[in-house]
């Protein structure tokens, strides 16, 4: 057994067709917190957030941590974001574990730009013809989301030689 554990978990799912809800916890041996946000879709700017904190080391004290969530009302999740949410959560007016699930459930929002990229007509198609071509498959996904592009490894400028090479490939086993 270890002697410390933590779980962060994230799930989202559509309000409707303009917003969509995230719902974070972080569960640990000395913590348990959970936020809700709610964000606008496709501007990804959050309409509204909010808290709890249920099991802490200072019980009735660290709960005053979750009211400065409200602040990150109007923000837009994006660039920046990482920076903007420590500023707001990072110090001494909030908790370093919320800001710690805050900047997971940033994160894991941009994925509902895929979730809803697939719901698009005929995209249930591309993604059958591309699932075996990892070069067909990026481009698709940077076609449905070209914000992504220079935004990792995979998707970098530098990146595309490698897909070039591997299509190459392909082509030459054909």
């Amino acid at each position: 057994m270890s002697a410390f554990s933590r779980k962060i978990n994230i799930d989202m799912d559509w309000v409707d067709a303009t917003a969509f809800e995230i719902r974070g916890t972080l569960d640990d041996n000395v913590h348990s917190l959970a936020a809700r946000l709610v964000v606008s879709f496709p501007e990804f700017v959050i309409r509204s957030a909010t808290g709890e904190i249920t099991r802490m080391p200072y019980m009735g004290y660290c709960t005053g941590a979750v009211g400065a969530l409200s602040r990150l009302e109007g923000e837009k999740i994006g660039r920046g974001f990482r920076r903007r949410a420590a500023e707001i959560l990072g110090g001494a007016e909030s908790c370093n574990h919320l800001h710690t699930l805050i900047f997971n459930m940033g994160v894991s929002a941009f994925q509902m730009n895929y979730v809803a990229a697939k719901k698009r007509p005929g995209a249930e198609e591309l993604i059958r013809r591309a699932a075996d071509d990892a070069a067909v498959r990026r481009q698709m996904v940077l076609g449905w989301m070209p914000q992504l592009k220079n935004s990792c490894y995979l998707f970098s400028d530098a990146a595309d030689a490698l897909f070039q090479i591997e299509s190459k490939q392909i082509e030459d086993d054909e």
